[in-house]
């Protein structure tokens, strides 16, 4: 399967895609409304793309004007995408990529006191859902805040969606919305300017 970019200075170049059970590319519609919540933000940005299987997110940030780009995959396939997708898109000065448990390297980014401006979260839906997993990856992201001020954080899962965002208890981050396309459920979060 190819997924196209969908807008900015590579709009329309096509991404190769790990044909693996575990990974399942962004749908299009999910990804331009991402990109429509952010556009004021995405020039000079700093993006994190967690379980980044092709990389779709990631380069779609690069592509409207991102400085630089996280991606973390440990599939084996998925890794060798992104990694072809860099090379032939050009990008590998703008790009880091690592294989990497996700919680592990978020743990890892903290002690580093890194932050990013976007941060895209989308773990296999079949891991998301057994081990509460997207909880544990809020709460990380919250109390370590990995998130610049203004910043947004993304976090998709399948629907029906498991996560109760606006049962959390959150520090820095508030809650900005659920959606739902097809079988994926959207959740956005906002650091505060404050």
């Amino acid at each position: 399967m190819s997924l196209k970019i969908l807008g900015g200075r590579l709009r329309g170049k096509t991404l190769v895609t790990p044909n693996v059970e575990t990974t399942r590319p962004t749908l299009a519609i999910l990804r331009k409304a991402v990109f429509d919540i952010v556009q004021m933000q995405i020039e000079e940005a700093h993006v994190l793309d967690l379980y980044a299987g092709s990389g779709a997110i990631g380069f779609e940030a690069l592509s409207r004007g991102a400085v630089a780009a996280t991606f973390v995959e440990t599939n084996p396939r998925a890794f060798g995408c992104i990694k072809k997708n860099m090379q032939a898109l050009g990008v590998e000065k703008e790009s880091t990529l690592v294989s990497y448990d996700a919680p592990l390297f978020l743990k890892k980014l903290s002690k580093a006191k890194a932050s990013f401006d976007l941060i895209y979260v989308d773990p296999p839906y079949a891991l998301g859902t057994r081990l509460n997993l997207l909880n544990e990856i809020l709460v990380f992201i919250d109390t370590h805040l990995l998130l610049k001020e203004g910043g947004t954080l993304f976090l998709e899962e399948g629907a029906p969606a498991k996560l109760r965002p606006s049962d959390q208890k959150l520090e820095s981050l508030y809650f900005v919305n659920s959606r739902t396309f097809s079988q994926s459920t959207l959740h956005q979060f906002q650091r505060s300017n404050h």
